[in-house]
């Protein structure tokens, strides 16, 4: 599951919670504030973070790349799960 650690307040930070909402795709958010830790944020990483399964992702710019990816892989992923069967039909065989 992907976990995003933000910043609270943070208005670039929201885009990001929009974002994973959008792509639908299975994530916690994770507000951090006033110093305190937060749970599963590697030590001494600040938000905003990403982390999806072992790999951490730092910064907004990487994490809006990184949602642009797992958005590229999910339409690749639905474009194919379907149903319905596509057939030729110019194809003369059969």
């Amino acid at each position: 599951m992907i976990t995003f650690y933000h910043s609270r307040g943070c208005p670039r930070c929201a885009a990001i919670r929009e974002g994973l909402e959008t792509l639908c795709l299975a994530h916690r958010v994770v507000g951090v504030g006033g110093g305190e830790a937060a749970e599963g944020l590697p030590d001494g990483i600040r938000p905003p973070v990403l982390l999806d399964g072992r790999e951490v992702v730092r910064g907004h710019r990487a994490i809006r790349d990184r949602l642009d990816s797992l958005e590229a892989i999910k339409a690749e992923w639905d474009k194919y799960q379907s149903d319905a069967c596509y057939c030729d039909e110019d194809d003369e065989e059969g």
